[in-house]
């Protein structure tokens, strides 16, 4: 391997660290080994290995098991994305996992802890140039090029070979500098002492009607269907300061949630459902300072009034009184810069050897 291609391929080992660990998913185990098929003839794998990249761990809160992720990292331009490459990236984590589970040394390696846990994969496809623009998942649909009149194969699923019981996760460029945008953004509110700084926030889970959710609330990850899904929710504590020309403490923001929102605001309705689901949650209760934060690369432009219309539609849907009417008003709506930074792979370089 090159150095320059080390390089490239340390960028989605650096983002993908520096994201994660944010979001309380723990790095475990070595990175970029092999370890032994456990199923040769059925993989047929030249080398009689599989690949791992790394391995990410959280608790769930809900499966009350530990998640091991066995990841692999891809790290492209724009243009070299293709249905080809994510579909042998696919197989190939597939049957990655389906002999994890079985494999001691595998085991050994990563998955040293006790108690009830389970093994997944996640492809992790990181785009260090910026420019991949388009929906990540086109590439999986058959398409037609009217110039050459030629069809592009897409990504048949149920030719990927994973099994019963078994997952595989993908975060794509989109997702990624989605997250990257939330973590940016809690940055500045921190430094604007609107957020509180160290691990005084927490991941909000609602106890479900079949799950209930186990662990300390301070400690709970984000779960990769967190991540991935349309908003997440953020129980964050007072705000303090300490003021450094009278010593004491003083809270510059009162404690409360916020709420990032992963759509383009187009329709009311995505609005009122958000608000349907706090009320449902009981974070409509007047004590807590609510946060919406929209973050999408395609955010509408009447997003602010499609926002306040849904907000009269559900008070007067409910015959909220004028007490719930102003709860309601009082949640800040905002809508953040959707960041899609580039690293150099010359820098990546220089700091895998330091």
């Amino acid at each position: 391997m090159s150095g320059e291609t080390q390089n490239i391929s340390a960028m989605a080992e650096k983002i993908s660290s520096d994201l994660f660990k944010w979001f309380k998913w723990e790095l475990v185990g070595p990175t970029n080994e092999n370890f032994p098929c456990m199923k040769k003839d059925q993989h047929k794998t030249l080398a009689g290995t599989h690949p791992t990249d790394v391995v990410f761990s959280y608790k769930d809160p809900y499966l009350n098991r530990t998640i091991f992720l066995n990841t692999d990292l891809k790290s492209y331009i724009k243009g070299s994305i293709t249905a080809t490459k994510m579909r042998n990236a696919l197989v190939s984590l597939a049957n990655s996992i389906d002999c994890a589970q079985g494999c001691k040394e595998w085991k050994e390696r990563y998955s040293y802890k006790s108690g009830a846990s389970e093994v997944r994969g996640m492809l992790f496809v990181y785009n260090h140039d910026g420019d991949f623009d388009q929906s990540f998942y086109d590439v999986f649909y058959q398409s037609h090029n009217t110039e050459t009149d030629k069809k592009k194969r897409g990504i048949n699923l149920d030719n990927i070979p994973v099994k019963a019981g078994q997952k595989i996760h993908i975060i794509e460029p989109r997702t990624i500098n989605y997250l990257q945008s939330i973590i940016c953004d809690l940055s500045q509110l921190s430094h604007k002492r609107e957020f509180p700084l160290g691990k005084k926030y927490q991941f909000f889970y609602p106890d479900l009607s079949l799950h209930k959710v186990s662990g300390s609330p301070e400690e709970l990850p984000a779960t990769v269907e967190l991540l991935t899904g349309p908003f997440l929710i953020i129980k964050h504590n007072d705000v303090k300061h300490c003021n450094e020309e009278t010593s004491q403490w003083e809270t510059t923001f009162k404690h409360g949630y916020i709420i990032y929102y992963n759509g383009e605001g187009k329709n009311e309705l995505e609005f009122i459902y958000i608000l349907d689901t706090l009320s449902k949650y009981q974070l409509l209760d007047g004590n807590e300072n609510i946060r919406i934060r929209i973050v999408n690369p395609n955010i509408y432009k009447d997003v602010r009034s499609i926002f306040m219309r849904a907000k009269d539609s559900y008070c007067q849907e409910w015959g909220f009184d004028e007490h719930k009417k102003t709860i309601i008003d009082a949640i800040d709506f905002q809508q953040v810069e959707f960041t899609k930074p580039r690293f150099s792979s010359v820098e990546i370089g220089w700091e895998r050897q330091a």
